[in-house]
C-alpha cells in the first residue's frame, strides 16, 4: 500500500492554524461592529471547486457571507427573540466543535458528559425544581418540546396508549407543540385551545371545564396540559400554580415550555416568576434565547428517576462498557457538547451579570411600553410581562403593514427593526428589548433607538 499522504490528510497535518485563528477573530470581531440589520447585498454562490481555493477563497467567502447576512448582533436589532450570543460563546463554540465530543457516549464525551450533568442540575436548582428531576440538552427548543411531550404519552414504553391522549394548551401556545401532536400522532381533533386572556394566556376555570368533560367522557384518557412561561408572541406568563392545581384535581400531565422565560432563573427582580415549576411535570428550556449562546441549544428536564428512564431511555449496544451515557436518554443519538458553551459563558460572565441583563431588559420594555401610551399615533397592544412589546397605530382601521415604505427601510442605514406579527387576524408590531446592545439613554431612560424607531413609524 502507498504510504504516501492523502491530499486531505495534508491538509490536516499542514494546517496553518495561525492564520485561520486571526481571520476566524478579525470576522466574528466585525460581526459585533455590524449597524445594519439587514444585508445590503446578496451573495453568489458559485460551484464547489475541484481544486480548494485555500486560505484567500475562504477569506473572501467568510466576508460575502458575513455580508449577506443578518446581524444579530446591532442595536437596531429589536425584531425576534434572537440576538448575538456572547463574544466568548463564539470562541468556545468553535473549540467545541474542533474536539468534537459526542455525548452519545461517555466514552467520546469524559469531560462534556460531566458538564453537561452539572449544568442540568445548577439550571435545574436555580429554576426552583426540587423535586426529583433528571434531565437532558437537547439540539433546540422544538426538540425539547418534542421530547417532553414525547415522555408525557409515555415515551417509547407508551406507543400502545398514545390513542388515548389529548393536549389541552393555551392560544399563545408556540407552534412546535402542535408539530409534537402531529409527529406523536395526535390528531386536531384531540388537541383542546382553552380560552384565555388578550395574550392567550389559559383561564384556569375553563380549562378545569375542559378536563372536567374530558374525564367524563374518557375517564381512562391521557390528559397533558401545556403551560407558557414566556409566550413568542407576547412575552406571556401563564398562572402556573393555578393550571397546576386544576391538573392535579384531573389527574392530568403539566408540561411548562419555559424555553424563553426560564432565564428568569438568574433574575433577582423576577425569579418568583418560577416559584411553582416543580409543581410541573415535565419543564423545558433554551440557553440560546435569553443566555447569549448559540443556538440550538436546550434543556429538559422530566419529574421522577423512575419516570425519566421509562418514557425517555432507550438501551444502545454501540457500546456496553457499563458507563452511564448521556445518550441514554431522548430522541436523539449523537449530540455536540452545547453544554460547555453555556458553561463557559457563565464561568466567563459570572451569573449575576446575566441576571442583572434580565432585569435590564424587562425594566427597560416597561419604560418603552409608557413611552407607547403616551405617544400621538401608536400604542401598546398589551401591558408586557417580560421584554416583549406589540403595538400598532391607534388609527382606526390602520394596523402594521410589511409592504408599506416606511418598515421596508427599516434595519437599514441604522434604522432599527422591529417584527410584524398576526394575533387574532390582526398585524401588529412586534419589538424584542433583547440585544445588551440596545443600550440606555443618559439619563437612563428609553435607549434612543426606540425614541428613533417610533418617530420613523409615526
Amino acid at each position: 500500500m502507498n504510504s504516501a499522504k492523502t491530499p486531505l490528510a495534508g491538509h490536516f497535518s499542514g494546517f496553518d492554524h495561525q492564520q485561520a485563528g486571526t481571520l476566524i477573530a478579525e470576522t466574528i470581531a466585525a460581526a459585533y461592529q455590524r449597524v445594519n440589520v439587514k444585508p445590503l447585498t446578496q451573495i453568489e454562490i458559485a460551484p464547489l471547486p475541484q481544486q480548494g481555493n485555500g486560505f484567500d477563497g475562504f477569506r473572501k467567502l467568510l466576508a460575502d457571507y458575513s455580508a449577506a447576512s443578518c446581524a444579530l448582533a446591532s442595536p437596531a436589532m429589536i425584531g425576534h427573540m434572537d440576538t448575538a450570543p456572547h463574544p466568548l460563546a463564539a470562541y468556545a463554540d468553535a473549540v467545541v466543535s474542533a474536539l468534537n465530543n459526542n455525548l452519545l457516549f461517555r466514552e467520546l464525551s469524559p469531560a462534556a458528559s460531566r458538564v453537561e450533568e452539572h449544568m442540568l442540575s445548577e439550571l435545574a436548582n436555580r429554576m426552583q425544581l426540587r423535586s426529583d428531576w433528571h434531565g437532558t440538552f437537547t439540539s433546540g427548543g422544538s426538540l425539547a418540546n418534542l421530547s417532553a411531550l414525547f415522555a408525557a404519552t409515555g415515551g417509547f414504553g407508551g406507543v400502545a396508549e398514545r390513542g388515548r391522549v389529548s393536549f389541552f394548551v393555551p392560544e399563545c401556545t408556540h407552534t412546535s407543540v402542535l408539530k409534537s401532536a402531529a409527529v406523536l400522532g395526535v390528531p386536531p381533533g384531540r388537541i383542546h385551545v382553552s380560552e384565555g386572556d388578550d395574550q392567550g394566556r389559559a383561564d384556569p376555570v375553563a380549562l378545569a371545564d375542559r378536563l372536567r368533560q374530558f374525564r367524563q367522557q374518557k375517564p381512562d384518557g391521557i390528559a397533558i396540559v401545556v403551560a407558557v412561561l414566556g409566550s413568542t408572541i407576547h412575552g406571556a406568563i401563564e398562572p402556573i400554580d393555578q393550571l397546576a392545581d386544576v391538573c392535579e384535581e384531573y389527574g392530568a400531565w403539566l408540561h411548562v415550555d419555559a424555553i424563553y422565560g426560564a432565564a428568569l432563573a438568574f433574575s433577582s427582580n423576577h425569579c418568583h416568576c418560577l416559584e411553582h415549576l416543580d409543581r410541573a411535570n415535565s419543564v423545558v428550556a433554551a440557553p440560546q434565547k435569553w443566555m447569549f449562546v448559540p443556538r440550538v441549544s436546550a434543556m429538559l428536564w422530566v419529574k421522577g428517576k423512575a419516570t425519566f428512564d421509562e418514557s425517555l431511555a432507550f438501551s444502545n449496544n454501540y457500546s456496553t462498557n457499563k458507563q452511564t451515557h448521556r445518550g441514554t436518554w431522548g430522541l436523539q443519538g449523537s449530540r455536540r457538547a452545547d453544554a460547555v458553551t453555556l458553561w463557559a459563558v457563565l464561568n466567563y460572565t459570572g451569573t449575576d451579570a446575566l441576571g442583572e441583563e434580565v432585569d435590564v431588559a424587562i425594566a427597560r420594555t416597561g419604560l418603552f411600553h409608557n413611552l407607547l401610551q403616551d405617544h400621538r399615533s401608536l400604542q401598546p397592544t398589551h401591558s408586557p410581562d417580560l421584554n416583549l412589546q406589540c403595538f400598532n397605530y391607534r388609527e382606526a382601521g390602520r394596523q402594521a403593514d410589511v409592504d408599506s415604505a416606511t418598515y421596508r427601510k427599516l434595519g437599514r442605514d441604522e434604522y432599527p427593526w422591529v417584527s410584524i406579527s398576526r394575533w387574532r387576524d390582526t398585524d401588529m408590531f412586534r419589538a424584542v428589548l433583547l440585544s445588551p446592545a440596545i443600550g440606555e439613554s443618559e439619563a437612563g431612560g428609553v435607549p434612543a433607538v426606540l425614541e428613533r424607531l417610533l418617530a420613523e413609524l409615526s
